[in-house]
């Protein structure tokens, strides 16, 4: 089985703590403004921890190439508050009442001061581009932008259809994750003295890391070692998600009438996720999620393979374990 390693995850930020504190601190700084309300929503996000997973990974991708970050600091803070504008945005069109084990912002505050928060961050973080004074990082991650609004549009059409493709799927996550994890890593290149032939080969990696990942993130949601964690379980099946534990259980039509009766429902009780949640297991459908999420895991390390030898890269392979 191929896993994201939360230990590696830990080991990348202990080597670039350093780097990670100027981040953090680039993006509070940043993330000030004059109006109260403003102020609370954002750094309630922003404060509530979270893997920094996305701007560990520019960090980390400059330091492949330079001993030091330079204005990937000011790039990784706008990543990660590009990714904190689309929580806010998601958490609005999901309903969700808890984020990081917090009350969500549109619970305390409200739908409409989440979205314009979300506006706001996204404005914050083309203010941090534009300060690494390089255009094509600029086109990078606002394209970028652009692809997370699309796929969360695409998501939004499919988001009941049961009968959903493997294609279309990975059309959504390439979108919604993916591209933000790669637009991370290329950038973390492209604004240190990276080899231009490089380039792809780090888009590559972090695109084919953020598929993983969010097969992964869909295996867990479903998983019994996240419940005995006691992390939350069941929110893709409460908010009626179609994710590909529920795809390739919904390809056999012994189960595809339960999970009609559920995703058809505006609501769905804990009783029904544990059954549903049963029924996963006792198919083993996610371990053949981890099958599919194993040719990106590949992927992703050919590519990594092709960067300068050292312990950075030692270390972002480790992001990725295979069992």
């Amino acid at each position: 089985m191929s896993i994201i390693s939360n230990e590696a995850i830990a080991r990348l930020h202990h080597h670039l703590a350093d780097d990670m504190q100027r981040v953090n601190q680039v993006t509070l700084n940043h993330i000030q403004s004059k109006v109260e309300l403003v102020q609370k929503v954002a750094q309630h996000l922003l404060c509530s921890g979270g893997k920094r997973l996305r701007p560990l990974l520019t960090i980390a991708c400059s330091r492949l190439f330079e001993d030091q970050p330079g204005y990937a600091v000011h790039l990784a803070a706008a990543v990660e508050v590009i990714h904190s504008a689309t929580l806010l945005h998601d958490d609005v069109i999901d309903e969700s009442d808890l984020r990081r084990g917090q009350p969500t912002a549109n619970v305390l505050w409200g739908n409409v001061p989440s979205i314009l928060v979300g506006d706001f961050l996204f404005s914050k973080a083309f203010q941090l581009m534009i300060e690494a004074k390089n255009q094509r990082v600029l086109e990078v991650l606002s394209q970028a932008s652009t692809r997370i609004t699309e796929g969360e549009v695409l998501q939004l059409t499919l988001s009941s259809d049961l009968n959903l493709s493997f294609d279309h799927y990975l059309e959504i996550v390439g979108a919604k994750t993916a591209s933000l994890f790669a637009a991370a890593c290329q950038v973390g290149g492209m604004i240190v003295n990276m080899p231009a032939e490089l380039e792809d080969d780090l888009y590559q990696f972090g695109y084919n890391l953020g598929i993983a990942f969010q097969i992964v993130d869909d295996i867990l949601d479903y998983s019994l070692s996240r419940e005995q964690s006691g992390k939350p379980v069941g929110n893709d099946f409460c908010e009626g998600k179609v994710t590909l534990p529920v795809l390739l259980i919904c390809q056999s039509p012994e189960f595809l009438p339960a999970w009609e009766e559920w995703f058809n429902k505006p609501t769905r009780s804990q009783d029904e996720f544990k059954t549903a949640q049963k029924l996963l297991l006792e198919n083993e459908t996610l371990e053949k999620c981890y099958e599919y999420a194993q040719p990106f895991v590949d992927q992703a390390i050919q590519h990594l393979l092709k960067m300068p030898a050292g312990f950075v890269r030692d270390s972002l392979g480790c992001l990725i374990q295979t069992e």
